[in-house]
């Protein structure tokens, strides 16, 4: 069974919200039963809220490629040092 719900929210971010359902080809309502349907099942919100930003999960393969570059700029240094 469907039902209505009414709320209130800024008009500028209703607008915005209007326009990137445009783009995606999708309304508002779907928007927000999307949201419902994942405020459900994560028992709360999908989403972090907090103060702090979220830290950024480094992959091992974007640390080995990271440590790589470093040495082989070190590398590179090292050989022109020598020269």
């Amino acid at each position: 069974m469907d039902t209505n719900m009414t709320f209130r929210m800024d008009s500028d971010i209703k607008a915005k919200m209007a326009e990137i359902c445009a783009e995606i080809g999708m309304s508002q309502s779907t928007a927000f039963n999307i949201f419902a349907k994942a405020f459900v099942r994560a028992k709360g919100m999908p989403f972090s809220v907090n103060l702090e930003q979220p830290a950024k999960v480094i992959s091992r393969a974007q640390m080995l490629a990271d440590a790589d570059a470093i040495l082989d700029e070190y590398a590179e240094d090292y050989k022109r040092m020598a020269e």
